[in-house]
């Protein structure tokens, strides 16, 4: 018998199967909608919140630069994360509390440098972060196109102070044809003449970095030298954590991925090498200071011994530096009939200790400035900078001494700021207690902390003086050489 058509098509399937599709389609989509959801999540996590411990503080001890800021920037721009911690860079002041540090010049002047705060390197590999060019900075109407630093030598190139010693003795080593001793001849001739003065002066060519080019001036590189600042991790302290020693080394391996690194050829080389000799003999020479004190007024230097004095000044402590300038202007005192006692503060450093103060030559010394001389070279650093604690003290001693002379007496008063609790009103009630007519207070503040106004209103209101050094050596000898009252020649 034939089949009769029903009006419907054969294609529909069995209801077992229609379900078992239904089923099948529902696992897909709540697979895939588990997917997503889970990996949006895992976004938004990342997004929000890409760090569990929160965020890390990268201690780096350098000096501000508009080249580090964007390596900086470019740092921050990677998204930086170790041990689940967000790295941010922040710059300080002190060896002693950095967790990387930057140099540039010899390695052994920059391992006596971080010896002298107790900091050990973490390697021996030290990525260069950023070159700085150094060559001829000169007017428009002086023709430099094709000479070399020799025949540029000849046409009397001053080498101005500034802040990087090594880049002056770069400067000096290809200026003398890589001879070391007259390139230490030509750094001490033009140790106390910046680029203003130079400018100021009508000068027309000077050796500069190619950043601290005066206004009005073109640079020319003789053969592309340039100085390398290089990054240097450090092992962990008590001041800083291994997690911020782990982020100093995930900076130095995104400089060594990011910044090339170059090296110089054989004759810059050699340039180089001579520059490391100049700039170690240079710093071992005294600064000297120029012309002599007055009628030898007795003095009393209260010098900052803290942790702040170890912020680098040319490859240097300024630790190093005040010292090296306190010898021949504490002796010159003696030479001109005058004592000198010499006292240094921080904060306690030894168990029982609770004075801020150490008074370590008295004006009871008649060695004529140079038992002083001698102390000063052997102090080393530690500690808060306790100045509001100090200062009354060597006041009441300098306050004494001149009861019972007769004679005036300079303070000389060092320092790198306050980290006292002291307030603004005890300390300007101590300093007031003191009613002798016959201190002179002469205050020099150094490094890159706060100046303490208290103390630089009272030193101007008792006819002294406050002088702000600039980061630089010469800076730090002038302000000194006028702290003592030497007369100028």
């Amino acid at each position: 018998m034939g089949r009769h058509a029903d009006g419907y098509n054969n294609w529909r399937l069995s209801r077992e199967l229609t379900i078992g599709l239904i089923a099948a389609v529902v696992v897909v989509g709540v697979v895939v909608w588990w997917m997503t959801a889970r990996d949006e999540t895992n976004r938004t996590h990342a997004t929000a919140s890409p760090c569990i411990n929160g965020t890390l503080a990268l201690p780096i001890q350098a000096t501000d630069s508009p080249q580090l800021r964007d390596l900086l920037a470019d740092y921050r721009g990677s998204d930086p994360v170790v041990r689940d911690y967000c790295v941010e860079p922040q710059l300080v002041s002190s060896g002693a509390d950095a967790a990387l540090m930057l140099a540039s010049g010899p390695r052994e002047i920059t391992r006596a440098a971080l010896g002298a705060v107790d900091r050990t390197p973490a390697s021996d590999n030290w990525p260069v972060i950023f070159t700085t060019p150094v060559g001829i900075a000169h007017t428009a109407d002086t023709e430099v196109s094709g000479a070399d630093w020799p025949e540029l030598a000849n046409r009397g190139v001053v080498i101005p102070a500034g802040g990087n010693i090594y880049a002056r003795a770069v400067a000096a080593s290809a200026l003398s044809d890589a001879d070391a001793d007259r390139g230490v001849d030509l750094l001490r001739t033009d140790r106390t003449v910046t680029v203003e003065d130079a400018v100021a002066d009508g000068s027309k060519l000077l050796a500069v970095t190619e950043d601290s080019t005066p206004d009005g001036y073109a640079f020319y590189s003789p053969d592309d030298l340039a100085v390398n600042t290089v990054a240097i991790p450090l092992t962990a302290t008590d001041r800083v954590s291994e997690e911020q020693t782990r982020a100093a080394a995930d900076l130095a391996r995104y400089v060594s991925d990011h910044v090339a690194q170059k090296e110089p050829d054989d004759a810059q080389r050699q340039v180089l090498s001579t520059a490391d000799i100049i700039s170690e003999r240079f710093a071992a020479v005294p600064e000297q200071s120029k012309g002599s004190v007055d009628a030898g007024t007795d003095t009393l230097v209260l010098l900052d011994t803290s942790t702040n004095m170890d912020t680098l000044v040319d490859g240097h402590r300024i630790a190093g530096h005040v010292a090296r300038l306190l010898d021949p202007l504490m002796l010159s005192v003696g030479r001109a009939g005058g004592r000198v006692a010499l006292w240094n503060y921080s904060s306690p450093l030894s168990p029982g200790v609770t004075r801020a103060w150490r008074d370590n030559v008295t004006f009871l010394d008649n060695s004529a400035g140079r038992n002083a001389a001698e102390v000063v070279k052997g102090f080393g650093t530690g500690g808060d900078p306790l100045t509001r604690s100090a200062v009354p003290a060597a006041l009441g001693a300098a306050s004494q001494h001149s009861a019972e002379t007769g004679r005036p007496v300079r303070l000389v008063i060092i320092t790198s700021g306050t980290a006292d609790s002291i307030d603004d009103r005890a300390f300007r009630d101590a300093l007031d207690s003191s009613d002798s007519e016959q201190i002179v207070p002469q205050i020099v503040h150094v490094g890159t902390a706060p100046v303490d106004p208290v103390l630089a209103d009272w030193a101007t209101s008792k006819g002294g003086t406050a002088f702000t050094a600039d980061m630089t050596v010469p800076s730090m000898a002038d302000s000194l050489q006028k702290a003592f009252g030497v007369a100028r020649p």
